[in-house]
């Protein structure tokens, strides 16, 4: 591994002048993979800039029309929180299935979601939920914020402060993992806010996707979609060693069917 220095700044504004005064800077938070990939040589950071002392970073708070995580809290934080099991059960599912306890003690919100992998699990909560995402320098849309693989809206040295989420009246989460791994191979996320249905999908492209035949479906409008009305052809399904684009299809289908099914029953 390469030498590198390491700063553990307190406040959001020597965190950011840091980055600014850097050659070849990166912020850390888990480092759940940031890590491995610097002792693999995929990174090379002159400087690492550490997040998990910044108070402004933690908290879970329940506000009156939404619930805001801060970036810095953990998987297992979301996963055995009363506010969230209670007002998005769907997200403290979720974190409950990522990876392994080590990983879930250890990884962030924030820096999952900064890290954009395809097959992560946040990305479809946070676009089926409209979250928005906040920053030291701005508020981003969920649905604007990935744009492609391990590609962000973010700007250089910009931090992701807290992410905002609308108390949903439903929520739930369906995955079919990498038994290695635990990352998605599918995993499709439903939500309904104001009865409104928003169904996301992690996994299965270049990045979260919204399914937009279902996209603002009323309730009882869901009742009747067929779901071979979906056009799979608009969403660049992958194949990969984990599964053809038609095996995925498959998941997608199923998933949908069973997070449907749940929520009339």
């Amino acid at each position: 591994m390469k030498k590198f220095n390491y700063y553990a700044p307190t406040s959001l504004n020597e965190s950011f002048e840091l980055f600014k005064s850097c050659e070849f800077p990166q912020y850390l938070a888990g480092g759940m993979t940031l890590l491995p990939s610097i002792k693999q040589g995929l990174s090379s950071p002159t400087d690492l800039i550490d997040l998990t002392l910044i108070d402004d970073l933690r908290g879970i708070v329940d506000n009156e029309n939404n619930i805001s995580i801060g970036s810095i809290v953990n998987h297992n934080e979301i996963a055995k929180s009363n506010i969230i099991k209670s007002q998005l059960s769907g997200l403290a599912n979720l974190a409950s299935k990522i990876a392994d306890n080590a990983v879930r003690n250890k990884g962030t919100l924030g820096g999952s979601i900064c890290n954009a992998d395809p097959a992560a699990d946040y990305p479809s909560a946070l676009v089926s939920l409209k979250s928005e995402i906040n920053t030291n320098l701005r508020k981003i849309c969920a649905k604007e914020f990935f744009l492609d693989m391990f590609e962000t809206l973010l700007k250089e040295g910009e931090i992701v402060t807290k992410i905002t989420f609308p108390k949903a009246s439903y929520s739930s989460y369906e995955k079919f993992s990498s038994q290695a791994s635990k990352y998605a191979i599918v995993g499709v996320f439903f939500s309904i806010l104001e009865q409104q249905v928003s169904l996301t999908v992690t996994g299965a492209s270049n990045k979260v996707f919204l399914i937009e035949e279902m996209e603002s479906l009323n309730i009882n409008e869901l009742r009747d979609f067929n779901i071979d009305d979906i056009n799979f052809d608009n969403y660049d399904i992958n194949s990969d060693i984990n599964a053809s684009s038609e095996y995925r299809i498959s998941l997608i289908r199923s998933q949908i069917n069973k997070s449907i099914n749940t929520f009339f029953t």
